[in-house]
């Protein structure tokens, strides 16, 4: 994870969870989004200046300074046990540019490639806060602004391994108004106090339902959850 997500503002969930996020009078900014994968333009929330925005900003990480594409190091999610490594590619941006990707729904597959199994996931009650970081590039030559960014993994849930057997998503605690003030706030440069949010944890019931394939989704068994 992550790889394949989709979010719906307008569904109960997603209104849920913009309510949450107290960006209602920004509902919509969110363009329609049945379903992004890496290196697409998705839209975040983020804080800069003091008031969260809605930007679109490329499923990501690492851009290449001259195109503003993505680079060739694959860096559309950023795993934990890299935030504290110096130099590497999230260690600056999990200080200062945290952001949230709202999600109504995300696609896991495990297994050898060929024979994978997907689960699309759905939250119960409110959208998923994933936990991610962000990135500013601005292009030399035109003057471009464009944002990138991530999303966070975290080791598997015991619950999770026949979904996804090597990482979790992060997800935050919607329903922290402190915790997601002290996330989205780009001065807040102590981390220690989010050490608490990367161990895996759910925060709603989650539907699981077996699906052919990320971009079809047709469902392939019973669904059940977790």
């Amino acid at each position: 994870m992550c790889g394949f997500f989709e979010f719906n503002n307008h569904s109960p969930q997603g209104e849920s969870l913009i309510r949450s996020l107290e960006i209602d009078e920004q509902s919509d900014l969110f363009r329609t989004n049945s379903g992004s994968g890496p290196a697409s333009v998705i839209d975040v929330v983020l804080s800069d200046g003091g008031s969260r925005s809605v930007v679109p900003a490329v499923w990501w990480l690492l851009l290449d300074r001259q195109t503003l594409k993505p680079s060739r190091y694959t860096s559309f999610n950023t795993r934990s046990d890299k935030l504290n490594v110096r130099n590497s590619a999230g260690y600056q941006a999990y200080r200062h540019q945290r952001c949230i990707v709202p999600a109504t729904g995300i696609v896991e597959g495990d297994g050898p490639k060929g024979q994978r199994s997907y689960h699309l996931i759905e939250p119960e009650s409110t959208g998923f806060a994933l936990g991610g970081l962000y990135r500013e590039w601005v292009s030399s030559e035109t003057g471009e602004h464009v944002y990138s960014c991530s999303v966070i993994t975290l080791p598997p849930h015991p619950e999770w391994q026949n979904i996804h057997s090597k990482s979790t998503p992060l997800f935050l605690p919607h329903d922290d108004p402190e915790m997601l003030e002290r996330w989205l706030d780009p001065h807040c440069d102590d981390v220690s106090q989010f050490d608490e949010l990367l161990s895996p944890v759910f925060r709603d019931r989650l539907r699981v339902i077996p699906v052919d394939r990320p971009l079809s989704r047709a469902q392939t068994g019973a669904s059940f959850f977790i």
